[in-house]
């Protein structure tokens, strides 16, 4: 014999399910595109592997349409910076650090480099 009691009770449980199951689904989700999506662009580490202070790192890049540049300041001798570029792997792109002493370096990083989270040891 059913009561009201009985249907009342199931409800609640019911209902907690659902949102558990949709929960699992749409966390199960985000994952799954997470592991399939192509990372964009590139995740560059700049290391001051110096006993000097780098006042600024300019990075000049580009392609056919567009021309940016990336302005960090202030590392600190053997810390670094994580810069992330709208840049794909191996075209390169133009450094220049000056450091706290005056010094100034300009190179060509990472051209025909297809790495997408280099690490870069900056030393003057």
């Amino acid at each position: 014999m059913k009561t009201r009691a009985d249907g009342a009770v199931a409800k609640p449980v019911r209902k907690r399910l659902w949102l558990l199951v949709i929960m699992i689904a749409w966390v199960a989700g985000f994952l799954f595109s997470q592991m399939f999506t192509a990372s964009q662009g590139l995740a560059v580490t700049f290391h001051n592997s110096s006993e000097v202070m780098i006042d600024s790192i300019q990075l000049d890049f580009g392609s056919s349409d567009t021309q940016s540049r990336i302005q960090a300041f202030r590392i600190a001798a053997g810390e670094e910076r994580l810069l992330r570029l709208n840049h794909e792997a191996g075209m390169g792109f133009n450094v220049l650090v000056k450091y706290r002493n005056g010094i100034k370096q300009e190179f060509c990083a990472l051209r025909s480099d297809e790495q997408s989270e280099p690490v870069i040891h900056l030393r003057p």
